[in-house]
């Protein structure tokens, strides 16, 4: 789900942003362009969409299509211990950044 997507159906979201230099793994292999998106559920915690704009965006799309699917919330996500140095290790930044409120209700 887009923010347009979620709008328009009248959802509230927090929307989380990071931009890759927050990630450490893309430090390692010289590509910090991109950024990292997520919509959140405002009343469950659920992710409703994601965005990888980022080197191997598919593969941290996975994890997270998986945990989707699986209905997890996005603190499962944070709280994850992940594999060291990788680029799915961003989910940890990525959700335990500041989110911003949609204004829909």
């Amino acid at each position: 789900m887009t923010e347009k997507e979620a709008k328009g159906q009248n959802i509230a979201y927090r929307l989380f942003k990071i931009p890759m230099e927050r990630v450490l793994r893309a430090h390692t292999l010289s590509e910090t362009r991109g950024f990292f998106k997520a919509l959140v559920g405002l009343d469950n915690d659920l992710i409703l969409g994601f965005t990888a704009f980022a080197v191997d965006g598919g593969e941290i799309m996975a994890s997270v299509q998986t945990a989707m699917i699986a209905g997890l919330p996005y603190t499962a996500l944070r709280d994850a211990i992940w594999a060291h140095p990788t680029l799915v290790e961003g989910l940890t930044p990525l959700f335990s950044s500041a989110p911003s409120l949609s204004t829909a209700s």
